[in-house]
């Protein structure tokens, strides 16, 4: 397992587990709502509904 398929297992895992909110995901992992929506971006998982 590669470091990015290991990081985007743990941004999947976490989203599940708090309900896609993109802010308590941020902060369990330790970044800021900008760096998580840049890696959202760049392994392809969709934000955009957890936000409605």
């Amino acid at each position: 397992m590669t470091l990015d398929e290991l990081e985007s297992q743990m941004i999947r895992k976490s989203m599940e587990h708090y309900s896609g909110n993109v802010s308590r995901v941020a902060k369990a992992l330790g970044l800021s709502r900008g760096a998580l929506y840049r890696r959202l971006e760049k392994f392809g998982i969709p934000f955009d509904a957890a936000e409605k």
